[in-house]
C-alpha cells in the first residue's frame, strides 16, 4: 500500500510506503500515482522509471560500499574480485568528474570565498 500526501488543490505532492497523518492510503493503480510519477515525464512507465533511477541507485551502492569498507563493517577484499575490479574503476571515473567539476567551478568563481580547500558546500 501507498500513501500520498496532496496540496490544497488535491495534486499528490509526495508518495511514500510509510504512513503518516498526513497522508492518504492510495493503490500503486490509482491514475493519480502514475500522473504523480509521469510529471517530469509524459511517457512514463514503471519500466522506464526503473532503468533511468538504475543509474542513480549504482552510485548509491557504490557509495554504500565504500561507507562499509569505511566503517571496516566488511573487508574490500572479501568481495568478488570481478566486483573490486568494477567498483574500483568507478571509483576511478566518479573522482575524474568531482575533479572536473571543482576545475570548472573555481575556474567560473572569480570571488573569494570564506571556505577552505577542504570544505565543500553540500
Amino acid at each position: 500500500m501507498l500513501y500520498a500526501t496532496r496540496n490544497t488543490e488535491g495534486k499528490i505532492i509526495g508518495i511514500s510506503d510509510v504512513p503518516s497523518s498526513t497522508a492518504e492510503a492510495i493503490d500503486k493503480t490509482h491514475p493519480d500515482v502514475r500522473a504523480f510519477f509521469s510529471a517530469h515525464n509524459a511517457d512514463f512507465s514503471p519500466d522506464s522509471f526503473l532503468d533511468e533511477s538504475d543509474i542513480t541507485i549504482a552510485r548509491i551502492l557504490d557509495d554504500l560500499v565504500d561507507l562499509l569498507v569505511q566503517k571496516n563493517l566488511i573487508m574490500f577484499t572479501e568481495l568478488p574480485s570481478e566486483a573490486q575490479k568494477k567498483l574500483l574503476s568507478r571509483r576511478v571515473v566518479r573522482s575524474l568528474i568531482q575533479n572536473d567539476k571543482n576545475s570548472q567551478e573555481k575556474s567560473n568563481n572569480n570571488f573569494s570565498s570564506f571556505l577552505s580547500d577542504e570544505d565543500q558546500l553540500l
